[in-house]
């Protein structure tokens, strides 16, 4: 007799078969998707395609596809629809509302005349969705009202796996205050639905991965974590995510490799491998940089760092793109390792267009390598310019981090000046705040876990039990971080 664990999984394999055989060899790169849409049969595959990368946030691709199909039939109701969510971004919190009813505007002049060109109900349906979305009110009411329509859809078109899976990105999107693992939970309950259904579907396998990719919970997102990147081997994004939810475990070497696969596919598409990259690229590489370093491969990470720099020189001056990413990547890599000599610690940034956030993890870093050279003038000038002065509360790690960074310089400007109560209040300060902050995923951030430095700070001082409970406490939200670990197996020495 069969086990029912063999046969599920006998079952699987059979559906992936099947699924795949005979399909257009672009659906096999971005994964697979059956959705129903009225137009021409060729307009059809094109829209395909543009959906299933929207799914796999390759937005710049998906209008490419949409606008094809609409040149094949422009009367496809449906490719005007995708392209219109191509400039909603709101997983990302980046928006451009005119292109999106520009888009909608060239299929009719009125919400009435655009949902009579639809040929049916359903598609009249999702037309109301973008209704929804691109009418009055702030972004975020907007976006709640949006949510609530995709529920309605999904509600009434139970078998439509995109409308569930829609659904599912915005209840994510729509979490505003911070992680809330009941709606998160709750979008993760549906993409293991689509899943059963087809687990090629690149939109559920993406967002089931954005539902788990906390310490807390992602060890329930290994599988997709594990097939996400091999049904959509062509999206960058796809290769990438399953990152997520590895370093929320501590697995650096899978990290690695998930980082590598995509800036190495972002890198190709691009005419020149010297060329600006992509901000996936940068995404990616970041984030490479940093599992690298957790590995001990700090050869390797810096070789990485020196194409971001590389990129500064070359590009630096017109784009914020580079010199956002040198400055979060080079920051990790010299707190990381410790290697204030660095070469790379001396290389200045222009901050012109960066935010809040990069600026101070700049001047941060600037302050550190300062105390480590026995300059505290030089530590207190990065202070006074790094900003974080204002005692602000957000769930939002990058709101918060220049003010968690400012306690953080304080504490150890005090330190070194030997007031040793002052650091602690200062740094004990900055690692309560931050352990308010819900749990995320990917580098840290702020740059250093507060816990590891409070930790480091008692060691420093010859309290090894505070300093191992607060090292414990690091490791809960960044796990398998290096530092923290080392400073654990150094106490036990």
């Amino acid at each position: 007799m069969i086990k029912m664990n063999s046969l599920r999984f006998f079952c699987s394999i059979l559906l992936i078969s099947i699924l795949l055989f005979g399909r257009a060899q672009a659906q096999q790169e971005y994964g697979y998707t059956d959705f129903e849409a009225s137009g021409s049969r060729e307009a059809h595959q094109v829209f395909l395609r543009g959906l299933l990368q929207l799914h796999n946030f390759e937005y710049g691709d998906a209008r490419a596809s949409f606008q094809e199909a609409q040149s094949i039939d422009s009367n496809f109701v449906m490719a005007y629809w995708g392209e219109a969510l191509t400039y909603e971004h709101s997983f990302w919190g980046r928006f451009d509302i005119e292109a999106s009813k520009a888009t909608m505007a060239r299929l009719g002049g009125t919400p009435e005349e655009r949902a009579s060109k639809a040929e049916t109900q359903r598609e009249r349906d999702y037309l109301n969705t973008l209704e929804v979305l691109f009418s009055e009110g702030t972004q975020e009411e907007r976006e709640i009202r949006y949510s609530h329509s995709l529920q309605e859809l999904h509600e009434k078109y139970p078998n439509d796996l995109d409308a569930a899976a829609f659904y599912a990105l915005s209840i994510l999107f729509t979490t505003y205050g911070g992680r809330d693992f009941t709606r998160y939970m709750k979008a993760a309950s549906i993409t293991e639905e689509i899943l059963d259904k087809n687990p090629l579907h690149p939109g559920a396998l993406h967002y089931n991965i954005h539902s788990y990719d906390d310490p807390i919970h992602a060890s329930l997102g290994l599988r997709a974590a594990r097939d996400y990147f091999k049904v959509a081997p062509s999206a960058i994004h796809a290769l990438h995510m399953g990152s997520h939810i590895y370093f929320a475990l501590g697995m650096w070497e899978e990290g690695t490799d998930r980082n590598a696969r995509s800036f190495g596919e972002a890198v190709a598409r691009q005419k020149n491998p010297t060329d600006l990259y992509s901000g996936q690229a940068y995404h990616a590489l970041t984030w490479l940089i940093y599992s690298l370093s957790q590995q001990g491969e700090y050869d390797a990470a810096e070789d990485q760092l020196a194409l971001i720099e590389t990129q500064v020189d070359q590009y630096g001056d017109a784009n914020i793109g580079p010199r956002r990413a040198y400055v979060g990547a080079r920051a990790a890599y010299i707190i990381d390792t410790q290697q204030w000599q660095n070469h790379h610690a001396s290389v200045v940034i222009k901050h012109d267009g960066l935010n809040d956030f990069s600026i101070a993890t700049d001047y941060y870093l600037q302050g550190i390598v300062a105390l480590n050279h026995g300059d505290a003038a030089g530590a207190e000038n990065a202070l006074d310019k790094m900003g974080g002065e204002e005692e602000i509360l957000s769930a939002d790690r990058e709101i918060m981090a220049p003010r968690l960074l400012r306690l953080a310089l304080q504490g150890q400007i005090a330190l070194v000046a030997g007031r040793q109560e002052e650091a602690l209040e200062l740094i004990g300060l900055a690692a309560e705040l931050e352990g308010q902050l819900p749990a995320e995923y990917g580098p840290v951030v702020p740059v250093q876990p507060m816990a590891e430095l409070l930790a480091d700070t008692y060691r420093s001082l010859g309290d090894a039990d505070k300093a191992r409970s607060y090292y414990e406490i690091s490791l809960q939200s960044a796990v398998g971080r290096e530092r923290s670990l080392k400073g654990l197996n150094q106490l036990s020495q």
